[in-house]
């Protein structure tokens, strides 16, 4: 089984790293190793895994029933109220003396570092880099499920075209993209959807807002879909009207820096490599200093996750890895372009996952 294979795996990691466990939060990690997805709440929940491999979980009784549906591993549960303390002094006379545990020190809340401390760890340590050196690489079985939440995004955004128009609202451009992702077995969105028009376009995080769209601006379109939790992330960029020349060569000079980045991907090549080809292109067109973000960033389970493809980052990309090529041109007051595909190394090259074309659409 999948989760037991990547559970073993970690358990390898914890001893070359002198780690007695590793207590994982619900989140994207407690989902790629157990299979179990919960949200983090008010109610305590935890899965804490031993270095020789054995599986233990901490869940208030609400949830009881959704873990024995995926585990037969031990289970201390309570009541709301009798409160987390009655499982946690349970489990700790059980397991003994924990020593050193590994915590998500990017995910962990202060109630559930408290709560390891409980169960009887001597000292904690960040285990986010062993976690993200096996999530970094994904398997056949993950690629497929990638395909599926590119359809989703590639197909939501064909039929929300015809909506962007002189006088539509933003907010609701990004509500019709979500309904055609739901309608299409999205189980959500990863982050919030970027709807961002006219000089709103030149803010690398414009989340959708009431603004009106007008003629003669660009649109920045970017969202996500989720299926069975892994994540697609797309960004185009259309036209709405007739735009000004300079719109339309920084919108070129885009597509030409995405597409050279993605020519030159393949194992053994760096991230740094990546992002400078692209940034490269950009600071020689001009507008170097109007690319303010990486280009681009880890996807999976969750929307940024490693590796991320940024200068200096000399991690070598090896296949299986996967993630976004999204460079980025931002004009304050005029408007900005971001093409954005998902990328899968392989043994010989890289697989773009996205189909959709990146010619500038007109509205």
């Amino acid at each position: 089984m999948v989760f037991e294979i990547r559970r073993k795996k970690l358990a390898d990691m914890m001893k070359d790293n002198n780690l007695d466990a590793v207590v994982i939060v619900p989140g994207t990690n407690m989902y790629y190793f157990t299979g179990l997805q919960l949200k983090q709440s008010e109610r305590l929940s935890l899965a804490l895994l031993s270095k020789e491999g054995e599986l233990t979980f901490i869940v208030p009784q609400v949830e009881l029933t959704k873990v024995q549906e995926i585990t037969s591993s031990r289970i201390f549960w309570y009541t709301d109220e009798q409160g987390a303390g009655k499982a946690l002094s349970e489990a700790k006379k059980e397991l003994g003396q924990l020593g050193k545990v590994g915590v998500e020190y990017g995910n962990m809340r202060v109630m559930e570092l408290k709560a390891t401390e409980a169960l009887g760890a001597t000292s904690t340590e960040d285990a986010s880099t062993i976690i993200d050196s096996l999530r970094m690489y994904k398997d056949d079985q993950e690629i497929e499920l990638f395909k599926k939440a590119v359809q989703i995004v590639e197909e939501s955004l064909e039929a929300t075209l015809p909506y962007i128009k002189r006088g539509a609202v933003e907010l609701e451009i990004a509500a019709q993209l979500e309904y055609e992702m739901r309608k299409r077995g999205s189980e959500g969105t990863p982050f919030g959807t970027i709807v961002a028009s006219g000089y709103r376009s030149a803010l690398p995080h414009g989340r959708a807002s009431n603004k009106v769209i007008n003629s003669g601006e660009l649109v920045v379109l970017d969202f996500g879909s989720i299926y069975r939790g892994y994540v697609a992330d797309i960004t185009r960029t259309v036209a709405v009207g007739e735009i000004t020349d300079e719109l339309k060569e920084i919108y070129e000079v885009v597509r030409e820096a995405q597409q050279a980045a993605i020519d030159i991907i393949k194992p053994g090549i760096t991230a740094h490599e990546v992002d400078e080809t692209a940034r490269k292109i950009i600071r020689e067109k001009g507008y170097g200093n109007y690319f303010t973000h990486r280009t681009g960033h880890g996807i999976g389970l969750s929307g940024h996750e490693a590796p991320y493809i940024m200068q200096n980052n000399q991690l070598v990309l090896k296949p299986g890895m996967a993630f976004t090529v999204e460079p980025g041109i931002y004009l304050p007051g005029k408007g900005g372009v971001r093409i954005e595909d998902n990328i899968v190394i392989t043994e010989n090259g890289f697989i773009n996952l996205m189909s959709y074309h990146k010619d500038l659409i007109t509205l």
